[in-house]
């Protein structure tokens, strides 16, 4: 059984940029290396900000687009596709292409690397 781990965090309180944020950011990139090399993870990423977001609905025939992640919080997560695409248009166009299934939010994956080894997650897409 697979299980999706949504991570949320105060948007009121993020960790401040420098040495402390640098090892936290290092310390989940180990975790998540370590975990997929022991087969227990298919693959990890933070978000960018929600403000780069997309929500399209699916509403009387047809979708519509809003900027920002305003789902209802009555409303829960149901599924989870990872896209690629050039932009964040195409995203929505590709993800849009199949039967309608409420609401979708769109973001684009934050890319980092560990700060000393120069790992990354993109070793998660190459199977």
């Amino acid at each position: 059984m697979k299980y999706l781990c949504i991570v949320y965090s105060d948007h009121d309180v993020e960790m401040p940029e420098g040495p402390e944020s640098v090892s936290v950011k290092d310390a989940c990139i180990e975790q998540d290396l370590a975990l997929f090399a022991a087969g227990k993870l298919h693959m990890a990423s933070p978000l960018q900000g929600p403000q780069t977001s997309a929500v399209v609905r699916f509403r009387d025939g047809r979708y519509a687009r809003t900027d920002g992640p305003f789902a209802e919080t009555k409303e829960w997560v149901a599924g989870f596709m990872v896209i690629e695409a050039p932009t964040l248009d195409e995203a929505i166009a590709i993800a849009t292409d199949g039967p309608p299934v409420g609401i979708l939010e769109l973001r684009p994956l934050l890319e980092e690397s560990h700060s000393q080894t120069g790992k990354d997650r993109s070793v998660f897409f190459s199977r």
